[in-house]
Parts: structure tokens; C-alpha cells; sequence
């Protein structure tokens, strides 16, 4: 598995798609994690590339750090 895969798992019963956008190594349990966003076809659209700004991996979790599909 690598960043950009998309992948499948059970939320709340349900098959949901995700993008792998990140791993990392839990301290505590050694366990290798990923961080995943997930895909809503009702929010898939077409952008020109001109449009789009890079963000950083650490903005990124930023933005993630309260959502309920981390632990």
C-alpha cells in the first residue's frame, strides 16, 4: 500500500472509499498507520491544476486532528 491508493473500509456498516494520503508508526504500539481521507462522490469535481495550492503534511494534520477517523 502506498500514498494515492485508494482503498475501502467498513464506517458505520458500510462500504466507504478512501485516499491513502500518509502513513506513520504509532510510538506507543509500534503499529504502522495510515491517514486517510475520505471519497464522497458528491464531492469529486473537476478543477483546472492553475487553481489548485499545494498544502503541507503538517497543515494537513492539522486540518485532520479533530475529525473522527483518527484515534
Amino acid at each position: 500500500m502506498k500514498i494515492g491508493d485508494i482503498v475501502t473500509r467498513k464506517v458505520a456498516g458500510e462500504e466507504a472509499q478512501f485516499c491513502v494520503i500518509g502513513f506513520y508508526t504509532d510510538q506507543q504500539t509500534g503499529q504502522k498507520v495510515a491517514i486517510v481521507a475520505m471519497l464522497d462522490p458528491n464531492f469529486v469535481v473537476q478543477v483546472s491544476v492553475q487553481e489548485l495550492a499545494p498544502v503541507t503534511f503538517k497543515d494537513l494534520i492539522a486540518l485532520t486532528a479533530n475529525s473522527f477517523f483518527m484515534h
